[in-house]
């Protein structure tokens, strides 16, 4: 059997000393080297694990490795089937060489082909296939039928009243709010700096022009002082986004909206059920905007809703949503609208999902508890914001990481997790330096720039286990204190 290209790296010689050990695994390599004689043959192998010990130890970093290197290994066969060598791996097993009929290594198994934690998978548990099956049986499967007003209904019913519209996606939903709002070309829109791209799309769309502005160092989110100072004579609107299901601080706005006659959209793409001094996000502004993509709070797999108080606003954007049609005379236009609709298939998942969305939440709150618990007083680590005044769904559990304390960078950190199997992901980049929005307005965002350097998600999902948040936190905190073992001597 061949050897796999990319084991070539895991290979070091027994000559190799500890220095050179280390930074082969600090470049990532799955988190072993695989030592060789001069024939080729495995002799030992090195984990992070035995350069923490060897290094606590006293052992110089010109040593050479092969005295820390561990002898009883398990390995598995080039000609075995695979079921039985991935069942040599277990907890204790993390790495596995297979080796050919000479002991020479031709591939590396590790924990991460056994187990994988995803960032976040959808929970498909409940009603989703009766109802889904319910709109097949009954042909109705486009843009009409029961499912549509039921969902509508509970969505409405679990925000404390007004009126709700489905919508194809979270993005329509912003488009559709700016659109029935009456904010077009000559327009600004006041847009936080970090935040996904459709925050900023959708202005552009209605021919607004987007203002970037800074977030909270405290809650990441936009910053109602930054948002003060940019406010013009063309402003019209204000989108606070509630990132990673931390409420803004709305009541700074809404009066900076009173002071100004600007409108209020929330973007609540990533924060179902939090809430704002006791009310939920989407509910305090003129418009709330929600996304259903697959990886949210709850899914339709894509999808969206607008929920408002005001009744005209309702009815408008109700009939922008479709064609821009008259409800009581078919196929005449009052407006150039939008295909923006959800269909009865999507809002049966929808349905399904808002039965259960108090234990999708109950769920994420047990996965932050374990998470804090094991990872507050780490120097380096900023645990996600928490301001006293809010109940933070936590979308994502979100750190920052500070890499001269920690010794190693955000997507070195995000690195060594991959190779334990765990599935992590960068926050988003500052807006104004992208190409896309390069006739925007942007005011110096430094508290965007920082967090988007640092910022880390780690896996948070309605069916993750807190046995399995437990396994993330311990590896991050072996990660962690490794590279604090390695800053310390080295310094």
């Amino acid at each position: 059997m061949p050897r796999h290209p990319a084991l070539d790296r895991n290979l070091m010689p027994l000559t190799a000393s500890l220095r050179q050990v280390m930074t082969r695994l600090n470049e990532g390599v799955g988190g072993v080297v695989l030592v060789t004689d001069d024939d080729g043959v495995l002799r030992g192998v090195v984990t992070d694990g035995d350069i923490r010990r060897a290094i606590i130890g006293g052992a110089a970093f010109e040593a050479a490795a092969h005295t820390f290197m561990s002898r009883a290994f398990t390995a598995g066969r080039a000609h075995a089937e695979a079921i039985d060598n991935l069942g040599l791996l277990s907890a204790r097993v993390r790495h596995l060489p297979i080796l050919d009929a000479h002991g020479r290594p031709v591939d590396l198994l590790t924990w991460a082909d056994l187990w994988r934690m995803p960032l976040v998978q959808p929970s498909l548990g409940g009603n989703e296939s009766k109802y889904v099956n319910d709109c097949l049986a009954t042909g109705w499967i486009s843009s009409q039928g029961a499912y549509i007003d039921r969902f509508q209904s509970a969505f409405a019913a679990y925000m404390g009243g007004g009126q709700a519209l489905c919508c194809s996606s979270g993005t329509t939903a912003l488009h559709l709010a700016l659109a029935a709002l009456g904010i077009g070309p000559g327009d600004e829109v006041i847009v936080p700096d970090f935040t996904f791209g459709a925050t900023a799309n959708v202005v552009i769309h209605a021919g607004a022009t987007p203002v970037f502005v800074d977030v909270d160092p405290v809650t990441w989110t936009l910053s109602p002082a930054a948002a003060a100072t940019a406010v013009t004579p063309r402003t019209k609107a204000i989108i606070p986004v509630h990132l990673y299901g931390h409420p803004c601080d709305m009541d700074p706005l809404l009066a900076l909206a009173r002071e100004h006659n600007l409108k209020i959209i929330e973007d609540c793409a990533e924060a179902l059920g939090a809430e704002y001094q006791g009310r939920r996000v989407g509910t305090i502004g003129d418009v709330g905007c929600f996304s259903f993509f697959a990886n949210k709070i709850i899914t339709t797999g894509e999808g969206g809703m607008v929920i408002t108080t005001n009744k005209d606003l309702a009815i408008l954007m109700a009939r922008l949503r479709d064609h821009g049609m008259a409800k009581d005379r078919r196929y005449w236009h009052l407006e150039a609208g939008f295909n923006y609709r959800m269909t009865n298939l999507q809002a049966a998942l929808g349905l399904a999902q808002m039965e259960v969305v108090e234990k999708f939440l109950k769920r994420r709150a047990d996965l932050v508890a374990r998470y804090d618990k094991a990872l507050t007083g780490i120097n380096g680590l900023t645990l996600p914001p928490r301001a006293a005044w809010a109940k933070n769904v936590h979308w994502l559990y979100t750190i920052a990481v500070d890499p001269a304390v920690l010794g190693l960078t955000r997507d070195q950190l995000a690195q060594k997790l991959m190779e334990r199997g765990i599935e992590t992901r960068p926050v988003f980049f500052p807006l104004h330096p992208q190409p896309a929005y390069a006739r925007a307005i942007a005011h110096p965002c430094p508290v965007t720039e920082d967090l988007a350097a640092r910022g880390l998600s780690l896996p948070t999902g309605n069916d993750m286990t807190v046995e399995d948040a437990g396994k993330v936190c311990e590896a991050m905190t072996s990660v962690l204190r490794t590279h604090l073992v390695f800053q310390v001597r080295s310094a």
